[in-house]
């Protein structure tokens, strides 16, 4: 199930409150500048600091390229 819209225009990262990138197909928000995943659960995100996943350099790597690539829709905006 796809987040909302118009609750992707001003969800933020719990933690530094900056934006997050949404990855639709694999049901997560993603900060690249903490590294840290956030999943979403039947279409509800779930942003307790504590229940995100601290990425590796390669998943990190690898979502930095689905970005580049257009694959991510960036909130805040």
């Amino acid at each position: 199930m796809a987040l909302d819209r118009d609750l992707i225009k001003i969800i933020a990262c719990p933690i530094d409150k900056g934006s997050l990138m949404y990855f639709e197909d694999e049901m997560a928000l993603y900060n690249p500048r903490l590294r840290r995943r956030y999943p979403i659960r039947d279409g509800i995100p779930v942003m307790l600091a504590q229940q995100a996943e601290t990425l590796d350099e390669s998943e990190h790597d690898r979502l930095m390229l689905r970005v580049e690539a257009g694959d991510a829709v960036r909130t805040l905006s």
